[in-house]
């Protein structure tokens, strides 16, 4: 004898041979095969295979074990076609390498969860028609839950204990994709005490979960080739399956899973349908959890950067100093909520005044830490600075000291003398700065020197210019020269040169409104990608004064 299959009233069949050597049977769940009927014992018979023969022993049950009419009074041999019953249960035995084929049994049904959930469940007589109320109340009791104030764990950990007490699997899983997009159990049910249940997916099951957002059922999975080789299957005794991913809006937040074993019988459709219609509510509940608590990280974020932006606000000039001879202007305008850029003006020795625009690489609130601490060097240090080349390794010595090494800050150091109309400066790295004189020719200040913070301990290089009156000196950063239009056409420095050029000789405010309006124009309305700060110094004719 090759196999023996043994066949119990609607329910798939169970086989015993080579793979599955002894087989217990009772009402007690810690039975191989649990048939949950009142006339058998907790522990009512054992089935053995050894060398082709299979044993039946009656292990002292109450209302015995029947072999084809004879009771069962000592260990007896056998074969396909005996009539066996337990108690008042009957079982019938069947020979043969592959399991009796039965229409209820071992299909295997796929179908898409939208469809599956909005399908027709067909005509019921009365017995089906109170499981269908059963499953309704289940549905009812399930939606009031998902409207309470409950976590996500404890929302599926009632989910699952629901769907126990009412399809009564074998076991029973809940999956939730992680961050990464990985299945990561969180809620795990077994009927078997003391069991450490921890479910393992195979790629069909996955597959038609997460990528085609398909509800599985197998029903004896051995016999499908997709699972047959699946050891934990062979091992458990399964005999039943269903996948149902967690799915609402077309996006798949986790997996249901349970299986059967014989004491249970197979899954049915309506099973199927059943744990759709509440997957699809639980990812719902998930997904608006999710989305709420994104929500509250938002604003309190946002708040938080708001916060954040009034004090950096702070750190800027509210209004430039009144230097005899001199027309002075500064704007920050940030892309977001706190500016990664500075500019500002400092007394220096001597009646001279300090001026520098800055800009940290990256953006956000790790640039803006970084630039308050510059902008609290500068307040600590410039007054009695004479040299802007030291300033700038003083400087860039300190920051090092209180960043990381991919955090760096380009800038534009200078000492203004209005009395001698002489401007000394260090540029940092910083992006060359264009002085346009009175005369129509242009000079730049290229940079003598690398970021402040980049390589500590370096030395500055410095230069000096004399300002003529009409002359004009444009510092910026380089979301002004960078800002492109939708071809990718950035708005650069000569562009901006030429602009400033054509507006002409109007006060400060009024040339950077032209110069805004100018750049709005070539970049056709495109929001800015990079903070834009503005500094402009201009030398007026001699013997005026302008505040």
């Amino acid at each position: 004898m090759a196999e023996l299959w043994i066949r119990l009233p609607d329910r798939a069949p169970v086989k015993l041979g080579r793979e599955r050597a002894a087989l217990t049977i009772g009402r007690d769940p810690g039975n191989d095969l649990v048939l949950e009927d009142s006339s058998l014992s907790r522990n009512h018979a054992r089935l053995t295979w050894r060398e082709g023969t299979a044993m039946l022993e009656d292990l002292g049950s109450r209302n015995g074990t029947l072999v084809n009419g004879d009771r069962l009074l000592e260990p007896r041999r056998v074969k396909g076609g005996d009539e066996i019953v337990f108690g008042r249960l009957s079982i019938r035995l069947e020979e043969g390498p592959d399991a009796p084929q039965d229409p209820d049994s071992s299909v295997s049904f796929l179908m898409e969860v939208d469809r599956l959930r909005s399908s027709s469940p067909g005509t019921r007589d009365t017995a089906s028609a109170q499981r269908w109320k059963e499953a309704l109340d289940l549905v009812h009791a399930l939606s009031l839950d998902m409207l309470g104030d409950v976590t996500t764990e404890m929302m599926l950990w009632d989910l699952l204990e629901r769907l126990f007490t009412f399809l009564k699997p074998g076991r029973g899983a809940v999956l939730l994709r992680d961050a990464k997009g990985a299945m990561a159990q969180v809620a795990a049910r077994s009927r078997s005490r003391g069991q450490d249940f921890q479910v393992e997916l195979s790629r069909t099951m996955l597959e038609a979960a997460v990528e085609r957002r398909e509800a599985l059922l197998i029903n004896n999975p051995l016999l499908d080739s997709r699972l047959a080789q699946a050891q934990s299957i062979v091992t458990s005794g399964v005999t039943s399956i269903m996948t149902v991913p967690l799915e609402h809006g077309g996006e798949v937040v986790g997996i249901i899973y349970m299986d059967a074993g014989p004491m249970r019988g197979a899954f049915t459709e309506e099973d199927l349908r059943l744990v759709a219609v509440v997957s699809h509510m639980a990812a719902a509940k998930i997904r608006t959890t999710r989305l709420l608590e994104e929500l509250v990280v938002k604003r309190t974020m946002e708040k938080e950067l708001e916060v954040a932006r009034r004090i950096q606000e702070r750190l800027l000039p509210d209004r430039c100093p009144a230097l005899e001879g001199f027309e002075l202007f500064g704007i920050n305008v940030a892309c977001w909520n706190v500016s990664g850029d500075l500019y500002g003006f400092w007394p220096g020795p001597g009646g001279r005044t300090w001026l520098a625009i800055a800009d940290v690489s990256g953006k956000g609130i790790g640039p803006g830490l970084l630039m308050a601490t510059f902008q609290a060097l500068m307040q600590a240090w410039t007054e009695g600075a004479e040299s802007p080349a030291i300033l700038a390794a003083k400087i860039s010595l300190a920051l090092s000291k209180r960043t990381t090494t991919n955090r760096f800050i380009t800038a534009f150091l200078a000492l203004l003398d209005p009395a001698a109309r002489t401007l000394t400066f260090t540029n940092a790295g910083h992006n060359p700065i264009p002085l346009l004189k009175a005369d129509g020719t242009v000079e730049e200040l290229p940079s003598q020197g690398f970021p402040l913070a980049m390589f500590p301990g370096r030395e500055y290089g410095q230069g000096t210019v004399r300002l003529g009156p009409g002359d004009l000196l444009f510092l910026y950063t380089d979301g002004i020269t960078e800002a492109a239009d939708p071809e990718g056409v950035e708005f650069d420095l000569a562009r901006v040169c030429r602009t400033l050029r054509d507006l002409g000789p109007l006060p400060l405010p009024d040339l950077n409104a032209g110069l805004v309006a100018a750049l709005q124009e070539h970049t056709r309305g495109a929001p800015a990608t990079d903070d834009r700060t503005i500094v402009m110094v201009r030398c007026v004719q001699e013997g005026t004064w302008t505040s």
